[in-house]
């Protein structure tokens, strides 16, 4: 069951202001356009927060395009994500939330895991992590950058006009108006203790292949991936680069596990250049993916 809170009662009519507003937009772009103008109308700090089953609160600025539009107007969030935490609940221990932003699937993890670990490069989303999640004493909150090691200074940017879209600094240069920063590394075999098969999800905005090198012996020792190959690329670059192990098995998600035996499969599941799609890697050896494989059973054939 979710229901709505809100900050005040003038959050409560911004609120359902940006929902009919939201009606009238066609592309993203007028998204987000439309919560940070109606935000300016009103006081700064309105809020509405989240509440769903027995997770705690998740707290969502109402300037927020991103998640105004994606966990409100068209709720529920990554339902394909949700039903693999629920499946793995008494699996394992252990949730890493890696590239957590505000941390909604931390709070979602919270209750179903002994123990949950979230990572998030940004300092300012990092501390909405922290206004969300500090409290919950079964969560441990780290800002950095998840990378092949532990250690390392890295440049990150914080785009302007997206939290989401935040990265660390590659080859495409930071925008005007971007802010930058720096954050120190984290490798995920750092992370996940010695003989614990971690369920991980993975959203670091292009550095997926470093975090994948730096996850070596988590993923030898049973680890599961919930990771993102992303509609804009063609050459599924992330999912390439899991394949390079031939004791990997990808598979889909929505709609059920479907296995993903080659990257052609995995390219025919992309039909939107603008949405992220979630997968799950796992050697094949993995007792945790075994167990998600039962609950949530295995289908064959596309979808």
């Amino acid at each position: 069951m979710t229901r709505l809170t809100f900050s005040s009662r003038s959050a409560r009519i911004q609120y359902h202001l940006l929902m009919g507003l939201f009606r009238l937009a066609v592309t993203r772009g007028l998204y987000g356009r439309f919560a940070r103008g109606l935000a300016r109308l009103f006081p700064e700090g309105n809020a509405v927060f989240l509440h769903e089953g027995g997770a705690p609160p998740f707290r969502i600025a109402l300037g927020d395009g991103y998640w105004t539009r994606f966990a409100l107007y068209r709720g529920p969030y990554e339902p394909e994500v949700a039903a693999v935490l629920r499946a793995a609940e008494g699996a394992t221990p252990l949730f890493c939330d890696l590239g957590a932003n505000k941390g909604y699937w931390t709070t979602r993890a919270a209750p179903l895991f002994a123990r949950v670990i979230a990572v998030e490069a940004s300092a300012a989303t990092f501390g909405a992590l922290q206004g969300n999640a500090g409290h919950l004493r079964n969560v441990t909150l780290h800002r950095a950058a998840i990378h092949a090691r532990s250690g390392e200074v890295l440049t990150f940017v914080n785009t302007h006009l997206s939290h989401a879209s935040a990265r660390l600094m590659g080859d495409t240069p930071a925008g005007a108006g971007d802010r930058i920063e720096t954050v120190t590394t984290l490798a995920i075999d750092d992370l996940v203790p010695e003989g614990v098969a971690a369920l991980v999800k993975l959203d670091v905005e292009g550095a997926e292949r470093a975090a994948i090198d730096g996850a070596a012996r988590a993923l030898a020792q049973g680890s599961v991936l919930i990771y993102e190959d992303h509609g804009n690329d063609p050459a599924c670059t992330v999912s390439a680069h899991l394949l390079r192990d031939g004791r990997m098995r990808l598979l889909a998600i929505e709609g059920g596990l479907v296995p993903m035996p080659d990257l052609a499969a995995i390219a025919a599941r992309k039909s939107d250049p603008f949405t992220g799609y979630n997968f799950l890697a796992a050697r094949d050896d993995s007792v945790l993916l075994a167990r998600l494989a039962h609950v949530l059973k295995v289908r064959r054939g596309p979808s």
